[in-house]
């Protein structure tokens, strides 16, 4: 019987948050978190699929899907399966299908695992029956089933971070353009993990729905002044000044945190190519620890400077990332943390030292955490991990 196995992992982004619909450049990365997938070829001439950490089970005929009423992981999986044709197109060779899945990735913890369903089930499928989309294609749909059928409008960064992660390697993917481009950081001596806050207030869908529309008028106001402009990366800082004439003080300071933004994420793709020079001449022979060090500290400091301007501009943070943010940078062997993902809670990421140690490090701040705002934190240490792949193809 045809079995294919395939993993999908989900992502963390070093920089860049909320670029993805501001005509920025974002840099995620997959991580060693995952979704995997079990495609086995049946005799039933019916779908079966099975969310094994839910114990739950979903059995249709593909020529009744259209008009099935689903929720939660079954609105993906239906997404999935008509933005791929399955409807009119279904192969030749079908005789019945069963997909099982199960994941590691934490639910709600801003690690996209919903991108990672999406993007496995749509590579999964892609492979099994030989379609012959492109990762791209793939990508798309992913994405254009968040959009018709889970009611998000995320961008395009979560799905190109799945589909096309590189073990050891950040991408930079162009939000405007659409290119991506893979590059290395080397974490010699540091090391990156997630604190989740295991918080998630009501506020984050219609808070980013209103921070989009703020900055999307915004622009329509910009063009209307300048109409040369392309996007926000052709504005200057002349420019800037007399759009904020134009703006109200709310939406000048999300407009401030996109262009300081912008610029973050290009100073840290040339310390990211800085250190990976370094490295490289240390495995060579020459030794640069201390000049190493402080690329390290910078990358940091940018991370730090991210998370003000999410919390004080942006205005996306909430008190208990704020307070873990705030605390874990009174140890010495962090260099740097944000908030990453939407907002209102979820995950926080770390940049420290090696020397930084989990089971003791964490211990008093857990505690003081969850004193203060009755919640148990928990900290996932992360790889930066190869995309979406086959396992095993019988």
């Amino acid at each position: 019987m045809k079995e294919l196995i395939i993993r999908a992992p989900g992502r963390i982004n070093l920089l860049g948050e909320h670029l993805d619909y501001n005509h920025g450049v974002v840099l995620p990365a997959a991580i060693d978190r995952f979704i995997e997938f079990q495609f086995v070829a049946t005799t039933s001439g019916k779908i079966s699929i099975e969310a094994l950490d839910l114990a739950e089970k979903w059995e249709f005929e593909i020529a009744e899907l259209p008009t099935l009423n689903v929720s939660s992981w079954k609105s993906y999986a239906k997404g999935v399966f008509l933005l791929l044709d399955f409807k009119d197109e279904w192969p030749d060779s079908f005789t019945g299908l069963n997909i099982k899945f199960e994941s590691n990735i934490p639910i709600g913890a801003g690690l996209s695992s919903s991108a990672a369903l999406c993007c496995g089930l749509a590579f999964g499928l892609n492979a099994f029956y030989h379609l012959g989309k492109t990762r791209f294609e793939l990508a798309k749909i992913a994405q254009q089933t968040e959009h018709q059928f889970a009611g998000v409008q995320c961008g395009l960064m979560d799905q190109v971070a799945s589909l096309f992660g590189q073990k050891d390697q950040l991408l930079a993917f162009d939000c405007l353009t659409q290119e991506i481009n893979a590059f290395s950081l080397p974490l010699d001596g540091v090391q990156l993990f997630l604190i989740d806050s295991k918080v998630k207030h009501n506020l984050a869908e219609s808070a980013y729905n209103e921070r989009r529309a703020q900055l999307e008028e915004a622009f329509q106001k910009a063009l209307f002044l300048f109409p040369e402009l392309k996007s926000w990366r052709d504005i200057n800082s002349a420019q800037v000044a007399i759009l904020c004439t134009h703006l109200d003080v709310t939406t000048k300071k999300r407009l401030h945190y996109v262009r300081d933004e912008m610029a973050r994420v290009q100073k840290v793709q040339a310390v990211s190519n800085s250190i990976a020079r370094q490295v490289g001449e240390e495995i060579n022979g020459i030794i640069a620890t201390h000049s190493l060090k402080m690329q390290y500290q910078q990358l940091g400091k940018y991370l730090n400077e991210t998370h003000q301007g999410l919390r004080d501009l942006y205005e996306v943070s909430c008190i208990e990332l704020d307070f873990l943010q705030n605390e874990i940078l009174k140890n010495p062997d962090v260099l740097g943390a944000r908030m990453m993902g939407g907002g209102f809670g979820g995950c926080l990421l770390v940049l420290a030292y090696e020397a930084f140690d989990f089971s003791t490090d964490l211990t008093q701040l857990f505690t003081q955490y969850t004193q203060q705002y009755g919640v148990q934190a928990t900290c996932y240490p992360v790889q930066i991990s190869e995309g979406v792949h086959l396992v095993q193809y019988d």
